[in-house]
């Protein structure tokens, strides 16, 4: 078996793993990531989720970036780069729709131009703990097969917990997870303006709904803000199969989804008249899983610390997005704190309670339910995971924690 020695790993190539490995590439180190795909950027890129979300303050005003330094870098230049602008809602919130390709693109370069060694279709296969310390994580590629990788500090950003699971570590669960989503493709859509799409098709599938012609759960179709272009839009569907995390739910929520989809594109080309020359262009590769078991850190965050808009001395994020649940019998539901409030992560959810070289970054930090259910977007986890990559290099160059934290909250100029 080949032997691979590295200062920092990061499992996990999303959101919070590109940014967590960016952050400790600058300071010289040697970082290696790993990622099942054979490309980065996790569900933002093989779910298709289409917008982020925590990048901006929650406001009834323009939208204004509450994130600071690398995340809001990497927010500006996968928007020059999609060509589009922030949306906003009603309620107050904000977020970037961004072009997949892009996103797949700009990470890529990213990783690539701070030199991280990058091992792709790739995953963690056992891990070894010894003395408080991850001392070792076996891995299968595709290339290579089997590689021991020995790291002085892991960053998990797998999103489910992948070291702690492995190693037996204490890991939060959640007696019912969050709904799955799936998101396609459909083009020889008829209608122009997204808004008005939108309740056509809401108003359609209810009317279907009570008229017996479709199941219950066909009311869980949402456009994807800002998906609507030259006569293709795509749609997210709340897949109505619990996530379990059991052997096969996985290809359970695929099939359900597959379902769902053709019988939904099938009604709507027959009945509605802004579908009637639809066909699928594209289903994401990936199901939308919105939250996993997290690791149990220092610190867990709360749903009340979430709503009480919480403020941290060692604080690492300032997130403005609001508790946002899918569930299984019914459509979204949000919960808000206060216009113009926040509420922070503090340094502590990205530290594993026990193990000295574990930090976690993105949708596997230290939070109940409750906060991981605003934590989880893609504008807090760019946060976490820099600030995951960050902290992990200091422990290794001897640099206080603290002096660190300073940096991140004043939002120290990162050059991308």
């Amino acid at each position: 078996m080949k032997l691979q020695r590295t200062d920092i790993l990061v499992l996990g190539g999303g959101a919070a793993g590109i940014a967590a490995a960016s952050a400790a590439a600058d300071t010289g180190l040697d970082v290696t990531l790993v990622e099942k795909n054979g490309y980065a950027g996790g569900k933002a890129t093989a779910a298709e989720v289409g917008t982020i979300c925590g990048l901006y303050r929650f406001s009834f005003d323009s939208a204004d970036y509450i994130v600071k330094g690398f995340a809001r870098d990497f927010a500006e230049e996968l928007r020059i780069r999609s060509g589009t602008t922030p949306l906003s809602n009603a309620s107050g919130l904000h977020y970037l729709p961004y072009h997949i390709d892009v996103f797949k693109q700009y990470s890529y370069e990213l990783l690539n131009t701070k030199g991280v060694r990058v091992f792709f279709h790739s995953h963690v296969t056992a891990v070894t703990v010894k003395e408080k310390q991850v001392n070792a994580v076996f891995i299968h590629t595709q290339d290579e097969g089997e590689i021991e990788i020995r790291p002085r500090i892991v960053i998990d950003c797998t999103g489910e917990s992948t070291v702690a699971r492995l190693a037996d570590l204490t890991v939060i669960r959640s007696e019912h997870y969050q709904a799955a989503a799936q998101v396609f493709t459909l083009q020889g859509i008829k209608e122009t303006h997204e808004g008005k799409l939108g309740l056509i098709l809401m108003k359609e599938l209810r009317m279907a709904i009570q008229q017996g012609k479709l199941d219950h759960y066909f009311d869980r179709v949402y456009v994807v803000q800002g998906s609507l272009h030259d006569g293709t839009v795509s749609l997210k569907i709340g897949i109505p199969v619990p996530v379990t995390y059991c052997p096969g739910n996985l290809d359970a929520l695929r099939a359900s989804a597959f379902d769902f989809i053709y019988r939904l594109t099938t009604y709507l080309k027959e009945n509605v008249a802004a579908f009637k020359e639809v066909t699928i262009e594209h289903i994401a590769p990936e199901v939308g899983i919105r939250v996993g078991q997290r690791t149990h850190g220092r610190y867990v965050l709360t749903e009340e610390d979430v709503l009480g808009c919480k403020k941290f001395p060692d604080a690492i994020a300032d997130c403005g997005w609001p508790i946002e649940e899918w569930e299984q019998d019914r459509r979204v539901h949000m919960r808000y704190f206060e216009p113009e409030e926040f509420y922070q992560v503090p340094a502590r959810c990205l530290r594993a309670n026990g193990i000295d070289n574990l930090y976690m970054g993105g949708r596997n930090i230290s939070a109940t339910d409750g906060a991981i259910a605003s934590a989880r977007v893609i504008g807090i986890c760019l946060q976490t995971g820099y600030a995951a990559g960050r902290l992990a290099a200091a422990q290794l160059q001897g640099i206080s924690a603290d002096s660190i934290i300073e940096e991140i909250q004043l939002g120290a100029v990162y050059s991308s």
